[in-house]
């Protein structure tokens, strides 16, 4: 459903912009020099972290442009743990203000259950599901040998398209949502291929509740945003108030921002350890090959997390243009946020288009 709703926006929203006001600007050229505010974030120039000016101008010329990149709001540039660059095209005043970040969400997912892993909740990644959630399962024994790393690589083996997965889930509402999920026919034997789905990570938000007695949202607010000053934030849940794992939190670009500065520093922000540095390696890297493969846009899979061996990067990606881009080498963190109910083929942001936009900042001398 997400999807066919998705499609139908975003023929709406290419009608609007090429058809009915073909004469009328719908991007603003904005300022791009970050205000200092107190949330956090130190304010630099491009010249004081040694950024090209030149090429910052480039990328805001592309970004602001009225023929590329319809449907996005905001884009970031934070150096050496510094704001350096900060501009809106569609309203000034989404600087201060929540949206859904799609499966950007998958991310903060990843980081929060760094943290639950830290306190010992979890046996191991190679813990099954079935000794977490005897009571949900058939009997299969192939299925039983799911385990939690098999959520994080995408590879269950559950077949479960996310064209169908937010009708049967969150409008149909199964009385039993976990033994619906692990019901599913099987494409695969867990841990043979990757298939990029939300069934996965909404697991992995039933087995984090089912182990601790507490939400992914409850353990992000008091674990990972409140450190972080992130108070303006809304997540999305199922009809028994589980999280949703995979997509549903709404978070300011600014905020955004601050994780990816937390990824990129090893779990650390404003010299506390928030999320175990282990963790964020772990997770960060390469765990599993996927599809991919097509250079110059290769993208491998950590936990949640997609990695790019073009730039020794890794990113968290959601539809629409909704990114936060992390290049440890260069001590670079860019986000993006866009109108996340788009159809990415008609105006949405494919990643390598996004990545054709940032290149001249990841390159820059």
């Amino acid at each position: 459903m997400r999807t066919v709703v998705s499609q139908i926006c975003g023929i709406l929203i290419l009608m609007v912009l090429t058809t009915c006001v073909p004469d009328a600007p719908f991007k603003i050229t904005g300022p791009s020099i970050p205000a200092q505010l107190d949330d956090g974030w130190d304010i630099a120039t491009p010249e004081e972290v040694g950024i090209s000016r030149q090429a910052l101008d480039s990328v805001y010329a592309q970004f602001v442009a009225e023929d590329r990149f319809f449907n996005a709001k905001s884009l970031l540039v934070v150096k050496d743990g510094r704001l350096i660059f900060e501009t809106y095209c569609r309203d000034l005043r989404d600087r201060d203000r929540y949206s859904n970040i799609q499966s950007v969400t998958k991310s903060v997912t990843s980081l929060v259950f760094g943290i639950v892993f830290s306190e010992q909740h979890v046996d191991s990644l190679n813990q099954t599901l079935y000794s977490i959630f005897p009571d949900k399962f058939p009997s299969d024994e192939t299925r039983r040998s799911i385990t939690i790393r098999h959520l994080f690589t995408m590879t269950s083996g559950l077949l479960f398209d996310n064209d169908v997965f937010s009708q049967e889930i969150y409008a149909d509402q199964p009385d039993d949502p976990t033994r619906y999920i692990l019901d599913k026919p099987m494409y695969a034997v867990p841990g043979e291929e990757f298939y990029y789905r939300d069934c996965d990570p909404h697991l992995l938000s039933y087995t984090i509740a089912r182990l601790t007695g507490r939400s992914l949202e409850q353990w992000a607010r008091e674990r990972l945003f409140d450190p972080l000053g992130i108070e303006s934030c809304y997540w999305d849940a199922d009809h028994t108030g589980t999280t949703m794992g995979a997509h549903g939190l709404h978070l300011k670009p600014r905020d955004l921002a601050k994780i990816g500065q937390l990824a990129l520093d090893h779990g650390r922000w404003d010299n506390q350890q928030i999320v175990d540095s282990a963790w964020v390696a772990e997770s960060t890297r390469r765990q599993i090959t996927t599809p991919y493969q097509t250079a110059p846009n290769t993208r491998d899979y950590g936990y949640y997390w997609w990695v790019l061996p073009q730039w020794e990067a890794f990113e968290a990606w959601g539809h629409g243009g909704n990114c936060i881009l992390i290049v440890p080498d260069q001590q670079l963190v860019i986000v993006m946020t866009s109108m996340p109910h788009t159809d990415d083929d008609v105006v949405g942001t494919r990643p390598e288009q996004f990545h054709e936009l940032v290149s001249p900042l990841v390159w820059s001398e």
